[in-house]
């Protein structure tokens, strides 16, 4: 049974509890590839490269949602998709395919046997995090949401630099943040927001979704979440970009054997 593939975890805003995936894929670049990027899309994983050891995790714990392959060594993709959904105790975990297949009757298979989605590699960050919100949460996210820590200003930005309260963003998607600071404001209150991403500064108009104060929330800090309300698009490319670099730094899939370069 192959070990699970880790990388130093970075903080929480605990308003989701991680959600374990089953990782399966034949190609060690492909599966670490994956691995690496689930985990920093705040997944927690246990990889595999056969569906044999695959069902042997499911008979120790249930895993929210399994991501295979169709070409394994021994059993296949289909066979194991046929095996989970014909099994009583795993016949509701959802199964998506992301496959190098181009077989339109592979993929007819796969639908037909039931797979919660069919996606081609090499997988864009911003399709397979939809897939998987969709098929694992009652109220999926849409958007991409990092871990991060970058300065920000609430509030007029007269001095036009960060400012000195101590503010700044723990996490950040297209459509809005989570704010760690001193000082959050009521749930509804409308903002101005600065973000200082690296050596841009983006601009937008905010309201507050939820606000703690010590001692409250997951982390029992104070923060808010905040929701773009006004956000140009230029802007909202910027931090698309930045995430998806961030998501994908230093994991380029390049095949030459079985490495990643």
């Amino acid at each position: 049974m192959t070990e699970p593939v880790t990388e130093k975890e970075s903080p929480q805003s605990g308003d989701r509890k991680k959600r374990l995936l089953v990782v399966v894929d034949s190609d060690n670049a492909h599966l670490y590839y994956n691995s690496i990027l689930l985990q920093r899309l705040e997944y927690n994983i246990h990889t595999s490269t056969s569906a044999e050891d695959a069902l042997e995790i499911m008979n120790l714990t249930q895993p929210a949602l399994v991501l295979t392959e169709v070409s394994l060594t021994g059993m296949d993709g289909i066979e194991l998709l046929k095996k989970i959904k014909k099994t009583p105790q795993t016949f509701a975990v959802p199964v998506i395919i992301l496959t190098a297949s181009k077989d339109p009757a592979v993929k007819a298979a796969c639908l037909q046997e039931g797979c919660a989605a069919y996606l081609q590699k090499p997988i864009d960050p911003d399709v397979l995090y939809p897939a998987i919100q969709k098929a694992t949460e009652t109220t999926p996210r849409k958007y991409i949401r990092l871990n991060t820590c970058l300065n920000v200003n609430i509030g007029d930005d007269k001095a036009g630099a960060p400012s000195a309260s101590g503010d700044y963003i723990t996490a950040l998607s297209e459509n809005g943040m989570y704010v760690s600071t001193n000082k959050p404001r009521a749930t509804g209150i409308q903002v101005p927001v600065t973000i200082f991403l690296e050596n841009a500064k983006i601009k937008a108009d905010g309201m507050v979704l939820y606000s703690f104060n010590r001692g409250e929330g997951p982390l029992r800090t104070p923060g808010m979440g905040i929701k773009f309300m006004r956000i140009s698009s230029e802007d909202q490319a910027l931090i698309r970009i930045f995430i998806r670099r961030e998501l994908t730094k230093g994991l380029t899939p390049g095949q030459i054997g079985n490495t990643i370069f």
